[in-house]
């Protein structure tokens, strides 16, 4: 207002107004600001600001310690309140002095020497470790240390011909001494009896049959070891169980991944899961005979193009734009393309030039893929629709203007993938879907649906034994039986169980 007076009678009176006028403004933006920014900095303290989306409990000292204790009476309506009494004294955590924290670890390793007596006490065999004379350093003799034998007692589970049954059994290790190393050696002890660990190969094999195959709850696992065999764990011992089989077949899997990609073709497929309520990305690579997976943060396939940079073969996948940098060639699934045709068929009934393209396309694939059903994939006999694909694209692709939006998208679509949508015309038994990458990664759905969560290191360990699970299906090999072998050559596992 009294810049628009200012204007027309250019009166001093008006220019000083609108002066203060906008000096008053101006303090008034910067107290905001100031305000603003104490708020920013003090929230969490501050009693007058609340947050939307996480209100603050404001409460006095005395209203905290009744809330505090009303939780607590809560805790009642637990099924397990009789062996987790409650304390209803306890208005405030106390810290854990030096002399307590070193009481604690007496007793536990206490309990833990109850718990290797009581062990030692079931044992039904007793077997003496193999010797070996060198040092596993130097390959130097050792000379045997007299009065040095030391027990170790593993409990394990083995296969019988009606089931399976528990074995604790005491090991006698016999100790060595290095002249070179001058260190002192349990000699010929195997890796199982190096650690301080209860439980055999056997037993985690169980364990990771359960996980693996069965895709039971860790809590299940459990209580079934409990029922079945009287040997109660912890929870927290199982993800150790996966992490230590996960080292011990991690040279299985690099041989299956030298294997996959020596193979002619490759089929790939991703699924999304949830770690720590962000989303990650379990990769699988399969070529029907082996199975492999990868975990990554996100979706980007950088590290597809590390791992088959030198690959020869065919990549068969989605229609995801990641996989289309890979340097080989490559084969797009017929199936994703037409599910998307028949999906956009389905809502726009009414789209004529839509129904002219799908019905273009239908009348090329369909008789392509009687032959298929008749001879297979034959080359000799597929060759012959290459005229049919050219005429296609010449007549329903590359020259011909469409004003719908799908079937523009379509036309697009297939000019993209001109050199990838009929590979599989060129080449010898090669597939033209990737159901076999789906069926290979399905399990990962399954038990994303019973997990919900899972944990980035666990995960990863736990792919390692899923996909030797996955190849033994696809093999046609028992993945029970591979665990309890303690074999690590998954590709002459057969062969020689037959020898023996």
């Amino acid at each position: 207002m009294w810049r628009h007076q200012w204007e027309h009678t250019q009166e001093k009176t008006y220019r000083e107004l609108l002066v203060i006028y906008n000096r008053e403004d101006c303090q008034a933006l910067k107290w905001l600001t100031d305000e603003l920014s104490r708020i920013q900095q003090s929230a969490d303290t501050l009693a007058a600001v609340d947050f939307a989306d996480q209100r603050k409990h404001q409460t006095t000292e005395t209203s905290e310690q009744i809330q505090r204790q009303f939780r607590t009476i809560r805790k009642f309506a637990q099924l397990d309140y009789d062996k987790k009494k409650i304390n209803f004294r306890q208005a405030m955590v106390v810290k854990e002095t030096k002399e307590q924290r070193v009481e604690r670890n007496r007793n536990n390793a206490y309990k833990l020497q109850r718990k290797l007596l009581a062990i030692q006490r079931r044992a039904t065999k007793s077997l003496q470790a193999p010797q070996r004379d060198t040092c596993p350093s130097c390959g130097n003799l050792c000379s045997a240390l007299a009065h040095s034998a030391s027990q170790r007692t593993i409990i394990n589970i083995i296969p019988t011909r009606n089931g399976a049954k528990k074995v604790i059994a005491n090991y006698s290790l016999e100790q060595a001494y290095c002249q070179v190393c001058k260190k002192v050696y349990t000699h010929g002890a195997p890796d199982a009896l190096k650690a301080n660990q209860f439980y055999g190969h056997g037993f985690k094999a169980w364990v990771i049959y359960q996980r693996v195959a069965l895709r039971l709850p860790y809590n299940s696992i459990v209580e079934s070891l409990q029922e079945q065999f009287h040997e109660k764990i912890n929870v927290s011992s199982i993800p150790n169980f996966i992490r230590s089989l996960a080292g011990y077949y991690a040279e299985t899997e690099k041989t299956m991944t030298a294997r996959l990609l020596q193979s002619p073709f490759i089929h790939a497929d991703e699924t999304q899961i949830s770690i720590r309520k962000t989303h990650w990305y379990i990769w699988v690579f399969t070529d029907g005979k082996r199975v492999i997976f990868r975990l990554t943060e996100t979706r980007e396939p950088t590290f597809v193009h590390d791992l088959l940079v030198n690959y020869q073969g065919i990549l068969i996948s989605d229609l995801y734009a990641g996989y289309d940098a890979v340097p080989c060639a490559q084969q797009k699934c017929w199936v994703h393309l037409i599910r998307d045709m028949n999906d956009d068929l389905r809502e726009a009934f009414f789209d004529a030039e839509l129904e002219a393209f799908v019905l273009s396309v239908k009348n090329l694939i369909i008789p392509i893929m009687e032959c298929i059903q008749q001879y297979g994939l034959c080359k000799k006999h597929l060759q012959r629709f290459k005229p049919d694909v050219e005429q296609f694209y010449r007549n329903t692709v590359i020259n011909k203007y469409y004003r719908s939006d799908l079937a523009l998208k379509y036309q697009k679509r297939f000019i993209r993938y001109q050199e990838s949508l009929f590979t599989f015309l060129d080449h010898e038994a090669i597939p033209w879907h990737n159901n076999t990458a789906e069926g290979a990664i399905r399990p990962i759905a399954k038990q994303r649906d019973i997990s919900m969560i899972f944990s980035a290191p666990v995960t990863h360990d736990y792919l390692v034994l899923l996909g030797i699970r996955q190849t033994c299906r696809l093999q046609g090999k028992s993945f029970f039986k591979f665990l309890f072998s303690g074999e690590t050559d998954l590709e002459h596992f057969d062969a020689r169980t037959r020898k023996r």
